[in-house]
């Protein structure tokens, strides 16, 4: 199993990222649950926020032996996944509020 941590939003690398990057640019608002969805990458990111299983892996394995443990690429790969589906979901919202 391949994630590779260098494309992801975090790093403005997503698979979206030039969508967000569109909607930044022109001060879109966000709605909540999608607001909330970035909440919670920003969280997980910034400060360790994630379920007890994952922060547990966080707090005890290296960040190298993170990069190759299967639990933690995987909801590392979902987490990417919820982002690019808010933001795809968003930028629809975005062009039809162009029309």
């Amino acid at each position: 199993m391949h994630f590779d941590f260098m494309n992801c939003y975090w790093n403005r690398r997503g698979a979206a990222q030039a969508k967000y990057d569109e909607m930044e640019a022109a001060g879109w608002e966000y709605n909540k649950t999608t607001e909330d969805t970035f909440h919670r990458y920003y969280r997980f990111y910034n400060d360790g926020d994630a379920t007890p299983r994952i922060r547990g892996l966080m707090l005890h394995l290296s960040p190298e032996a993170l990069k190759s443990n299967r639990e933690y690429i995987e909801y590392c790969r979902r987490f990417e996944d919820s982002i690019t589906w808010r933001i795809e979901i968003e930028y629809r919202r975005f062009k039809r509020a162009q029309q």
